[in-house]
């Protein structure tokens, strides 16, 4: 039996999501005459799948199971020319009937199901102005020169931008708020945590949805994520850990922070160029607070011994350095959670987490203040 928790929930509050999905895609393009191949493409635990359907004068349908809705891409099977875009659709597959229905367009194509397409469509409503605008922006600082992006007119774009985004991410939080017993709820939260989950905002709304939801494997995996998250809540201790100098002698987190008091544990790599162009930050903070009790250690993400230990030398980073070797395998990095770089945490004394994330100007200014 293949029942979904978004036609009974309501009802019976027990329910869960803990059995596969049944999709069933129907599609109906107007204009498309003769025989075409439909593809769709989407992505199970961080594999690409596909599946092909033959459509006979515009009609095709698609059949399958799946442990929990997925984001589906759909697109005609068809030779391309260089300049040519190609069309296509997107939607989620989710439990029952999926209609799409189109003239001859599938960026264009009506999607008629249950639950979870009807609120990614309204999310996508909501969104739109905002993700609209913050593409105007992206271009128009794109098309601008080095010597434009210290100008005023790019400080009042930059912080449109960041406007923008913020709106878009009260947004989502709301969503997930206002919808516990729905799934895409979980995907907007998601969606609203990014990379560094942002446990204090996230934890409170994941809590509130229904066993159902995070019940699913895009749940269950939240939850690991917070988890994880909860170690370096700001308060919080972090947690020691050992690792291995360009040396490959162990040092201790815990050893450089008794000797501070204050502690950058700052996560980083050779090969990433934002890591790279915010370096002299760091080490302009290091050079004028060392003396103050100011520390850092460095984990890399890298995976060559040689090109981490020239980066360090080439950046001029007289600190503290500590790498396993192996890129997104890095052990500290997994232990926290650590999904982008570069990263940062600011320890005081005890080792209690006060911030995460700082980089640039506030970054000197935050330690500068944590030293009076």
């Amino acid at each position: 039996m293949n029942k979904s928790i978004f036609l009974i929930g309501a009802l019976i509050p027990c329910v869960t999501l803990a059995q596969d999905i049944s999709y069933h895609v129907k599609g109906n393009i107007k204009n498309w005459k003769g025989r075409d191949t439909v593809v769709l493409n989407y992505t199970v635990n961080n594999a690409l799948k596909s599946d092909t359907a033959l459509a006979s004068n515009g009609k095709f349908e698609f059949k399958g199971q799946l442990a929990e809705p997925v984001m589906t891409y759909i697109h005609l099977q068809k030779p391309m020319k260089p300049d040519e875009r190609r069309d296509f659709g997107q939607f989620y597959l989710e439990d029952g009937v999926i209609q799409l229905n189109a003239v001859d367009s599938l960026k264009q194509m009506k999607v008629t199901s249950r639950i979870v397409n009807k609120d990614y469509q309204q999310i996508e409503a909501l969104t739109a102005a905002d993700f609209q605008h913050i593409g105007a922006l992206r271009a128009r600082a794109m098309a601008m020169t080095a010597a434009e992006r210290k100008s005023p007119e790019f400080t009042v774009l930059d912080s449109s931008y960041k406007a923008s985004i913020d709106s878009v991410q009260s947004i989502r939080l709301r969503f997930a708020k206002q919808h516990p017993s729905n799934y895409m709820a979980l995907v907007t939260l998601d969606h609203f945590a990014g990379m560094t989950m942002q446990y204090e905002k996230t934890a409170p709304v994941f809590a509130s949805f229904s066993p159902a939801v995070k019940n699913t494997p895009l749940g269950k995996s939240f939850a690991a994520r917070l988890e994880k998250a909860k170690q370096t809540v700001t308060g919080a201790v972090m947690p020691s850990f050992t690792s291995y100098d360009t040396s490959r002698n162990p040092i201790q987190l815990n050893d450089v922070v008794h000797h501070a008091k204050v502690t950058l544990v700052d996560f980083w790599a050779s090969w990433c160029g934002p890591c790279r162009a915010e370096n002299p930050n760091v080490v302009k903070a290091f050079n004028a607070f060392r003396e103050k009790g100011f520390d850092i250690i460095s984990v890399s993400l890298d995976d060559n011994a040689d090109r981490w230990k020239a980066a360090i030398i080439k950046d001029g980073m007289p600190w503290h350095h500590v790498s396993g070797l192996q890129k997104w395998e890095e052990p500290v990095a997994k232990y926290f959670g650590i999904e982008a770089i570069p990263d940062n945490f600011l320890l005081d004394e005890q080792g209690r987490v006060v911030a995460r994330g700082v980089k640039g100007e506030a970054l000197y200014q935050k330690i500068a203040a944590m030293l009076k």
